[in-house]
């Protein structure tokens, strides 16, 4: 039997409103972590080895209130990231500069532990993507709590244009999503971002 029509939109607006209050609360925490990045993101000029958009949060802000220290802790590590990219890129050959938009993705786990995805809207030279997997690998994450962090910079390579999506989707991740989606029974929701970095941790 159908639910009352007065039922039915009492249920929609409880989604709305628990929607706009998620939307609220993430753009609470895009808007301090923005402000604590604005004063280390290089502008770009000509031949700028990275642009840097914007930072992609994956995660409720539920989550990321349990699992990160502070706000600055992130930024500072996001600092950090930013710089080493700029090096891995900055030290590429010039046959080897491609002008490319997407992503740098980023997962934080308890233990200072730290993982990192390259999924750009082009296929980037491997000895490219190797440099900056190293460079940006190397630097020391903030200490997360309970559970993975996850998140992305939107950028673009020697004065590429800014990737359309609106975020990223590396194909490791493609492919457990895939492979979960073919083991779990119809209609079953797709795992949580953190859960799926967690699966594929090691590969």
């Amino acid at each position: 039997m159908d639910r009352p029509a007065c039922v039915r939109r009492s249920t929609r607006a409880r989604s709305c409103a628990l929607f706009e209050h998620e939307a609220v609360l993430l753009m609470r925490w895009l808007v301090l972590l923005l402000r604590s990045l604005v004063l280390a993101a290089p502008r770009a000029h000509a031949s700028e080895p990275v642009t840097n958009f914007n930072v992609v949060l994956l995660q409720p802000s539920a989550v990321l209130e349990a699992r990160v220290p502070s706000v600055d802790a992130l930024a500072e590590y996001i600092k950090a990231v930013q710089l080493a990219l700029r090096e891995a890129v900055a030290g590429s050959q010039d046959e080897n500069k491609q002008s490319v938009g997407g992503f740098i993705v980023l997962a934080v786990r308890p233990g200072l532990q730290s993982k990192v995805w390259i999924d750009f809207d082009q296929l980037l030279d491997l000895k490219v993507r190797k440099q900056i997997a190293l460079k940006v690998g190397a630097v020391k994450p903030f200490e997360a709590r309970e559970g993975p962090v996850v998140f992305a910079l939107k950028v673009a390579l020697w004065d590429g244009k800014e990737s359309k999506r609106i975020a990223p989707l590396p194909a490791e991740w493609k492919r457990s999503a895939a492979a979960a989606a073919t083991a779990s029974a119809p209609g079953a929701a797709a795992p949580e971002v953190g859960a799926l970095v967690e699966s594929i941790w090691n590969e």
